[in-house]
Parts: structure tokens; sequence; C-alpha cells
């Protein structure tokens, strides 16, 4: 019993089949014994049975109909030939409906040469079709591909070339029906029709096709006959699939060029599911160990403000990345309050690396004993001098005030102004004198300037991520607005002061990316601690 079907959907070219089963059942399902491979058709769509000398045909899917010559079915319903069969986009058409050998005197005729062709191309898409539903590797899917192609087209020579992170085609599969040693090439032109042009290309004759004539390339390789498919998708051609023959002119056809084309196009779909999956799990380790990173360099920070009568601190980081380039800093030494507020040049994991090496050694270089401002900042900047290939520097704001007197020295290193708010509010800026930013020069020499903070005055310390910050619109916030945002606070507790400072600047920038780390230290002097008679 056999029978014969035509089978179109809109994935693959139309191909017929010879169907040997008494009772099988057609849809998308793998072990459906008419497989196709469209989104449209349910896994189990509709049965066929033979019965009663004749082949019948009966719905199973609840929720797609099925429809023969136009008009659904909803009881069992016999096949004629001719009939069309149709489940959502595919349509299946009866060719013969053979029911027993037995009924008739001659032997069936035996299947067309192309007949078997057809058929096997049939089963070598619906193959490939069922293995893009798995989890078959990219490595796996297009050696998959080849070994059907030669199965089916029996070529010499296949290849599959895509391209690379430099867009460059590279072989990412080869297949030879005999093993050899050479590599399987492809002709440039062949390249430059194909996967240049996103065309296929049909070729029964190399050597005289008038698109070939004087290609170096081709008369060089030997290859007399080639069939070849760009690999294509949404965002354009990512790699072409090329089969070839030496020997002898291969009598390629149109249905074979077809057949390649559903492949390829296939293939390309894939490629594109596999890169984009591995790019989302290269993402997903990126972010936890930038996650890690960020939580390092937190844990890297003070964590506890200096418990000091004399003196009340606050300070805050926001990094404009996962990892940032800013730090502040605090030490306390005997009577002596040490700080630094500083930025590293650029932006992420580079700058994080240097900023933890800067802070570092400000820890180190502040608690040598009887070491001076200057001193300390020239030992930190010949440190950060050596080996600096990269030519990263660092601005910093570095000081040190004595609690008992609230007298102050303080280093500009580049960096941005220091102010100072008076206990009733006033902002100023205090002159200090510049030096160079750490980094740049071994021997560079670094100034102190003196400075006495009034009883409940406070010094103000920040990095450029605040008076840089930008709206949606692109404008900047400036050291206008900042220097508004300080004096609104200046009249609240340290904490409140850091926090309205950091509110104001995201409530201008919106949703706006931060265009850099923005920091802020203020220390705000209390008086000496009376002493007890």
């Amino acid at each position: 019993m056999s029978l014969r079907v035509r089978v179109e959907t809109s994935v693959a070219p139309a191909a017929e089949s010879v169907l040997d089963e008494a009772d099988f059942v057609i849809g998308r399902a793998d072990n459906a014994g008419l497989v196709i491979a469209e989104s449209s058709v349910s896994r189990k769509h509709a049965r066929v049975v033979a019965r009663e000398g004749g082949w019948w045909i009966e719905a199973l899917s609840p929720t797609n109909r099925t429809f023969v010559n136009q008009h659904a079915i909803d009881e069992p319903q016999q096949l004629q030939t001719g009939d069309v069969v149709s489940l959502g986009q595919a349509t299946v058409t009866i060719l013969g409906t053979d029911v027993s050998a037995t009924e008739t005197v001659a032997e069936p005729a035996a299947p067309s040469p192309e007949e078997v062709r057809q058929a096997a191309r049939l089963r070598t898409l619906n193959e490939i079709h069922r293995a893009l539903a798995t989890p078959i590797s990219l490595a796996e899917l297009l050696d998959l591909i080849l070994q059907r192609c030669f199965d089916v087209l029996r070529p010499e020579e296949g290849i599959i070339l895509l391209r690379n992170a430099a867009g460059e085609l590279t072989p990412a599969a080869t297949h030879r029906s005999d093993p050899g040693d050479g590599d399987v090439v492809v002709s440039r032109r062949i390249i430059e029709e194909v996967a240049g042009k996103g065309q296929s290309a049909l070729v029964l004759d190399a050597p005289m096709d008038e698109r070939f004539l004087g290609s170096e390339s081709i008369i060089v390789s030997g290859v007399k006959s080639v069939l070849a498919a760009p690999l294509t998708d949404a965002e354009g051609t990512i790699g072409m699939i090329a089969l070839s023959s030496r020997i002898a002119v291969r009598q390629f056809s149109q249905q074979d060029l077809e057949m390649l084309e559903s492949l390829a196009s296939a293939a390309a779909l894939r490629v594109r599911n596999v890169a984009l999956a591995e790019e989302a799990a290269a993402r997903k380790v990126l972010e936890r160990e930038l996650a890690l990173a960020h939580d390092m360099q937190m844990s890297m920070l003070p964590r506890h403000m200096p418990d000091r009568p004399e003196i009340d601190v606050a300070a805050s980081l926001t990094s404009a990345r996962s990892v940032g380039g800013d730090l502040y800093d605090f030490v306390l030494v005997g009577d002596h309050l040490w700080f630094i507020v500083a930025d590293v040049s650029g932006k992420g994991v580079a700058a994080s690396l240097y900023m933890a090496v800067a802070k570092t050694l400000f820890r180190a270089t502040v608690q040598i004993d009887g070491i001076t401002l200057s001193d300390a900042l020239g030992r930190m900047n010949r440190e950060l001098c050596r080996d600096n290939d990269q030519m990263i520097f660092v601005t910093a704001l570095v000081g040190h005030m004595a609690l008992s007197t609230g007298e102050l020295s303080l280093a500009d290193a580049g960096h941005n102004p220091a102010m100072v708010i008076s206990p009733d509010g006033l902002v100023e800026q205090p002159a200090i004198q510049k030096s160079i930013a750490f980094g740049v020069i071994d021997n560079a020499v670094f100034a102190e300037s003196p400075l006495v903070l009034a009883r409940s005055a406070t010094l103000l310390l920040y990095t450029d991520g605040a008076t840089d910050a930008r709206n949606p619109a692109g404008d900047i916030f400036g050291e206008v607005a900042f220097e508004r945002a300080v004096a609104a606070g200046g009249k609240d507790t340290v904490d409140a002061l850091v926090a309205g400072i950091v509110n104001t600047v995201d409530q201008f920038s919106a949703d706006a990316p931060p265009e850099d780390d923005l920091t802020l230290l203020a220390i705000r002097w209390k008086g000496p601690v009376e002493s007890e008679i």
C-alpha cells in the first residue's frame, strides 16, 4: 500500500513523497509519519488511514482546522487522487491512492529517479528542520547540513563560510566525498557572486561560464561545477554554503538549488540564534563579574565615618558604570584627620583598578610618622608614575585637619576647587594653590595651602561628575547650579547636605546616563572638645 503526495509549505520548496504506512499522522511532531516543519501546522494535525479499499483522513487538532478541497472536515473523509488537503499554510496534494498491490494485476511502477530525489530532498529538509528544534550546537548543525547535502546532491566537496567579528568570511565546516589532505576552497569570484551580492549560483561548467571568464582562481582550483547559496537573515548576509565538483561536470538542477537555498535559510536562522544566545551568555558572565567588581570596590570605601566629637563627616560615591575611578577616603592619625577625594582619568574597570592603587598608596603614605602633606603627595605621585605606560592620571584634593583647632592644610593636584560653607550657609571657594595631577611628572612638587575652619563651618570636596552631569536634552548642570544646590543645604546636617546635592543632580539628569562618577565628601568642624573641670 502506498500514498503519493506533494507537500508545499512557506518555508521549503514543493517536494513529493511516497508514504507506505497504513496509518500515520501529519504534523510538526518529530515522530509524525509526514513531518511538516511549518509553524501554522499543529504537532498532530491530522490522521490518514487505509481502510475499506481507500485512504481516509480525519482531523486531530481541536484548534487548527483541516480542509479538503477548501472544505473543513469534521468527520473522516475518503481521499481521492487530485484532492488538496490544507493544514495551516501548508498543502498536501494527493497524487496517487494505491491501497493494496494485490488489487491490481500489474506491479506498481518503480518511482522515477527524479521522484526518488524529490523524496530524499523532502526527508532531508524535514530532518534539518527537526534538528533546528533540538539543542544541537552550531558546529553539529553545519556538519549535518553538509552531510545531508552529500547524501542527496552528491557533490565532491562542500564548505560553509561564516563572517567573523571582523566581517571576514572564514570556513566554519567542510566535507569531502573522499577524504583528502587538502583544504576545501571556493573561488573568490563565487564568493563575490554569492556572499557579496547575496545571490545564489548554479554553475554547470565553471570554466565556460561567462560570469567567471578570466577567473584565475576558478582555473587553478580545477572546479567545474558549483551549487552555492548565501546565508542571509534580516540583518544581511552572514555567510554562504557552496558544493562543488572537480572531476566532472555535475548536472545540478534548479530543484537542487531551491533545496540548498532552503537549507541555507535554516542555517542562517540558527547561526543568528546561536550568536545571540552566546552574546547573551557572555553578557550575563560580564554582568556577574562587574557586579562582583562593584561590590569589591564599594567594600574598599570607608565603612564608617570617623567617630570623633569634633567633626561630622558624610560622603557619597555614585559610579557612572558598574565600577568607576572616583574615590574618597580618610584616616585618623593622632589628632589629625587625613582625607582625599580623587578622580582617575577614564571610566570602567581600568579606572577602578587604578583607583584601588591610589587609595592604597594614600593610606600607606599618610601614616608615615611626621610626614608632611607635600611629601605625602610627592611619594604617591612617584609611585603612580612608575610603569604608567597607559598614561593614566589622577586628579585629587588631599588634606589634613587638626581636630582640636580646625586648622587645615590642603593640596590641589589638578582637581575641582574645594568649597567652604559658613555656619550661616554662605558658600565660598578658598584660595588653594594648584599643582599638576598625579601620574604625569614623577618629580612634580605639590604645594600646601593653609586654611582654618570656623566653628560649625563645612569643607566640601567633590568630583566633576556633579558639575558635568547632563540632562536628556544635553544641557550641563554646571558650577552655578551646583553652588545653588550646596547653598540650599548649607545649614542642614552633613548627611542631609550630601543627600540633597545628589538628589538635585539626579533630578536634573532625569533618565540621561551619567557622564562621570559623582563623589562628595563633607567635613564639618564642630569645635574643640571642652575639657572637663
